[in-house]
C-alpha cells in the first residue's frame, strides 16, 4: 500500500464560474518554436489568458516520451484559425507554465493589443455561433458563463398575530389617505365656494357724541354702576357737561361785530375768563359707552365722547370685502360669523350693504341669528360667506 501523498500548497482549484477568462474549444493550430524548429500543435482549449496545446506534435518523430520544453520557457507562436474563407493568424510571446504527458498549457507573455481584441471577438463569435470552420459544421458552445443566482427557500406562512399586524397597518394608511383625501377636498371646497371677508366688527349704529370744542368734559351719569364698560340712561338724562371759553364760540359775522365794540383790555379779561357751560342730554333710553376712561378731564375738539347704543336695536355685525369679489356675493346660501373671544360660532342674515368711500371696501350689514351680547361691542368679528354650488345654481335657475 502506498503512502498518502499530500498536495502542493500552490496548487489551487479554479471553478469553472471562477475563471477570469472564458476557455472555449476551438478547432485551429498553433505553430510552436521548438529548439528552433516551427511545431504545429492541435489547441485544445484556448481563452484570452492563454491556451492548452496537444503534446504529440511536440514530440521527437511523434513517439511517446519527453517533451523538449520545460517550465517557465519563453518563446514565440502562432495561432492559425482556419474560418470560412481565409486563414486567420495572431503571432504572440507564451510562456510554460504547465507540462504533462499529454498538454503543454501556455501563457501569452506579450501580444498586441490589436491582436488581443482579434483573438477576443473571434472567441466571442464562435462562442455565440456566429464563426464556423472551414468544413461547415456549426460548433455552438452551449455553456453557461455566469453564476447562477441562489435559489433559498423562504418560509412565507404567517402567524395569526403578523396578519393582524399587518391588517392594522393597512387600515392605518388607509385611514390617513381617506384623512388628507377628506381635508383636500375640504380645502377646495372652500377655495371655490366661500368669501372670507377682510374685516368684520360688532356694530349697533350708535349716536356718537363728540366734542364741541376745545375744554373740559364732565360725565354726570354715575360710573359706578359701569357693567363691562357699559350704563344704562334714559331719554332726556343729562349726560355730560362741557365747559369751553367764550371765545371759541365767536364764529360769526355778527359777533367779530360785537366784539369790535369793546375795547382790547376789557376784550382779553373776557377771553380769559368768560366760559361756555353745555349740558348733553341722551336721546334715547340708551346703553353708554366710553370710548376713553369715564374720568372728567379736557378733551380736544372733535375727539368722540362716549357712544349712545339705543335699548331696542339689537348689535349687527358691519363687514368689509374686497370689490373684487362683487359677484361672488350675488347668490349667497349662508353667512357665518365667530365672534373674537366667544368659542360658538352662529350664521346671519345680510339686511344692507354700501361703499366705504375711504377704504373703497364694500361694507355688508349682517343681521345675527341670535343676539350678539352687548359686552362683545366693537370687538373683532371672523365673517365668511358661503357662495351657491354649481349644483344650487343649476337648481335656482330650474326654478325660475
Amino acid at each position: 500500500m502506498k503512502p498518502l501523498q499530500t498536495a502542493p500548497l500552490d496548487v489551487v482549484h479554479e471553478a469553472i464560474d471562477e475563471r477570469q477568462h472564458v476557455r472555449t474549444r476551438l478547432p485551429a493550430h498553433a505553430l510552436l518554436s521548438v529548439n528552433g524548429k516551427q511545431r504545429s500543435c492541435e489547441i485544445i482549449d484556448i481563452s484570452l489568458g492563454g491556451m492548452a496545446l496537444s503534446a504529440k506534435g511536440i514530440r521527437p518523430d511523434e513517439r511517446a516520451g519527453a517533451v523538449p520544453l520545460e517550465v517557465g520557457t519563453t518563446t514565440s507562436s502562432a495561432i492559425q484559425l482556419n474560418l470560412m474563407h481565409f486563414e486567420l493568424s495572431v503571432a504572440a510571446r507564451v510562456k510554460v507554465v504547465a507540462v504533462t504527458e499529454d498538454v503543454i498549457r501556455v501563457a501569452f507573455e506579450e501580444i498586441d493589443k490589436r491582436k488581443m481584441d482579434t483573438l477576443r471577438y473571434v472567441i466571442s463569435s464562435y462562442i455565440s455561433g456566429d464563426v464556423v470552420n472551414i468544413d461547415g459544421v456549426f460548433n455552438l458552445m452551449q455553456r453557461e458563463n455566469y453564476i447562477k443566482e441562489r435559489k433559498v427557500k423562504v418560509d412565507t406562512s404567517r402567524s395569526f398575530l403578523s396578519r393582524l399586524r399587518a391588517l392594522a397597518g393597512s387600515l392605518l394608511y388607509l385611514a390617513v389617505g381617506l384623512g388628507i383625501f377628506a381635508v383636500i377636498g375640504y380645502k377646495l371646497f372652500l377655495y371655490f365656494f366661500q368669501v372670507a371677508a377682510v374685516s368684520g366688527v360688532v356694530d349697533g349704529a350708535p349716536y356718537v357724541v363728540n366734542m364741541p370744542e376745545n375744554g373740559y368734559v364732565s360725565f354726570l351719569v354715575d360710573t359706578a354702576d359701569l357693567n363691562g364698560g357699559f350704563v344704562r340712561v334714559e331719554s332726556g338724562q343729562p349726560i355730560a357737561a362741557v365747559s369751553t371759553q367764550l371765545m371759541t364760540s365767536f364764529n360769526t359775522p355778527d359777533d367779530v361785530l360785537a366784539l369790535m365794540e369793546i375795547t382790547q383790555q376789557d376784550l382779553q379779561t373776557l377771553y380769559g375768563k368768560a366760559f361756555i357751560e353745555t349740558v348733553i342730554n341722551s336721546p334715547c333710553d340708551c346703553y353708554v359707552y366710553f370710548t376713553d376712561s369715564a374720568m372728567d378731564r379736557y378733551v380736544t375738539k372733535d375727539k368722540p365722547l362716549m357712544h349712545l347704543l339705543p335699548i331696542d336695536r339689537s348689535l349687527l355685525v358691519r363687514a368689509s370685502f374686497s370689490y373684487d369679489r362683487l359677484n361672488e356675493l350675488k347668490n349667497v346660501e349662508s353667512v357665518s360669523l365667530s365672534v373674537f373671544g366667544d368659542a360658538a360660532k352662529t350664521s346671519g342674515e345680510i339686511v344692507g350693504s354700501a361703499i366705504n368711500q375711504e377704504t373703497g371696501m364694500l361694507d355688508i350689514i349682517v343681521r345675527p341669528a341670535q343676539a350678539i351680547d352687548m359686552q362683545s361691542y366693537l370687538k373683532p368679528v371672523a365673517v365668511s360667506v358661503r357662495t351657491g354650488t354649481f349644483f344650487s345654481h343649476w337648481t335656482t335657475g330650474t326654478s325660475e
